[in-house]
């Protein structure tokens, strides 16, 4: 190599790709031969909590840091647990159990691990337990006619929020705690999104046409609910509507099912599982990004409470469910044709070794424009601009740097341009 490509006592090399066509590593946070499935966010993103299928022989509560380490066991009789959610405080953890009856019980355990407390008794099954915002409450529904019901998180007497003679499932608060969403296969014949004040009242529906809606999910905001439509004509898809109703929007349309959607803490995107990936879209619809790229099944995508990062389930090569966490920032596109002159993103090598790799980048209209430098995990190792651009073509650099003005190592690293909803990624291979 001729010493003008030379630069930091290392060779920047510059590998031009198809716009978006990266995806970050894949961080495991377990690794035994146990099965890990529904992985949530501690509220300060310390820590991930889920439930494993352990040496017990039964489902187990654990916990396990947010960065990787040894795992702790939350619960540990010869019952199972199930469906595991974290207190507003972080200082709880609920669930659903299985009784000496037989019948699934609503429990709370300490998140430093302690004796179990069972906030509901009797017979039938309770599941999809979920806090209250104050955190005085917990909702879920009750398995019979499945109705919707609360408990003071404290236990006592539970409430009925419902009462006919329909199925209602998969409860979920309001950010302001005073409304609660949920489906209920109603008169239409199909499961439709209902609403219901969380003191009691009159069910309101959200949608009413001939298809089944599920797993509702209110907006960071309170002003729209999330969910996955079976809409028939392209399988099940992304879809939003008003919490005060109205028209749909669909925020996908292909052929592949869409499952388990989450907003962004922004309020900005929506993750779910989609095929074996997980992806990503605008709130607003447009282009979907997967943020993984293998062959293996993965599901329940979780945001962090930064936004930086999202969790899940994948069942690995080593034929269990792990728990798993990716970045939520890099990914690859899938870009459709008439958005491709929208954001223009190329890099070249530079000639001087003083000025590190040239980027060029333009975008149609003007507006906010960041482009940063991520490492191969995902993490920020430079932002290079973030400010109000005008349209046309600019030119950065970089020089190799990060934000402490530390010389980076070896490896791969990526280019990130966004503006607005669209974004492109290139990859940067510092070598020796």
């Amino acid at each position: 190599m001729s010493s003008r490509n030379k630069m930091l006592g290392g060779i920047l090399a510059c590998v031009f790709l198809l716009a978006g066509s990266l995806c970050a590593q894949e961080i495991a946070l377990t690794s035994d031969s146990y099965y890990h499935k529904y992985p949530q966010w501690s509220p300060d993103g310390n820590w991930v909590v889920y439930y494993k299928l352990d040496a017990t022989g039964c489902h187990q509560i654990y916990k396990v840091s947010s960065a990787g380490g040894a795992e702790t066991a939350l619960t540990s009789d010869s019952y199972p647990h199930w469906d595991p959610q974290w207190s507003p405080d972080g200082n709880w953890i609920v669930y659903e159990k299985e009784d000496a009856t037989l019948h699934w019980q609503i429990c709370k355990v300490s998140s430093v691990g302690g004796t179990e407390i069972a906030l509901t008794s009797g017979s039938y099954y309770r599941e999809q337990p979920q806090w209250s915002p104050d955190g005085n409450w917990v909702v879920y529904h009750w398995a019979g006619w499945w109705q919707i019901y609360k408990v003071s998180s404290a236990g006592g007497a539970e409430t009925a929020l419902t009462s006919d003679g329909y199925d209602h499932g998969y409860p979920q608060w309001s950010p302001d705690g005073n409304w609660v969403v949920y489906y209920k296969g109603d008169a239409t014949g199909y499961w439709q999104i209902y609403k219901v004040p969380s003191a009691g009242g009159t069910e309101t529906a959200l949608t009413s046409d001939s298809y089944d809606h599920w797993d509702p999910q209110w907006s960071p905001d309170g002003n729209w609910i999330v969910y996955e439509k079976d809409d028939t004509t392209t399988y099940w898809q992304i879809y939003k509507v008003s919490s005060a109703g109205g028209t749909e929007t669909a925020l996908t349309s292909d052929g592949q099912r869409h499952w388990c959607p989450q907003w962004s803490p922004d309020g900005n995107w929506i993750v779910y599982s989609k095929g074996v990936q997980i992806y990503k879209v605008s709130s607003a619809g447009g282009i979907e990004t997967a943020l993984t790229s293998d062959g293996y099944t993965r599901e329940h995508p979780q945001w962090s409470p930064d936004g930086n990062w999202v969790v899940f389930e994948k069942y690995d090569a080593a034929g269990y469910w792990q728990i798993y966490k990716v970045s939520s920032q890099v990914g690859i596109e899938e870009t459709a044709s008439s958005a491709l002159g929208t954001c223009i993103l190329k890099i070249k090598p530079t000639i001087s070794f003083s000025c590190g790799v040239v980027i060029d980048y333009g975008i149609k209209r003007g507006g906010r424009v960041s482009l940063r430098i991520y490492d191969i995990i995902g993490r920020l190792v430079k932002e290079l601009v973030n400010r109000e651009v005008k349209p046309g073509n600019h030119t950065a650099s970089w020089d190799g740097s990060n934000q402490d003005g530390e010389k980076v190592g070896v490896g791969h690293y990526f280019v990130r341009l966004e503006s607005g909803k669209f974004s492109r990624t290139e990859k940067v291979v510092v070598i020796r």
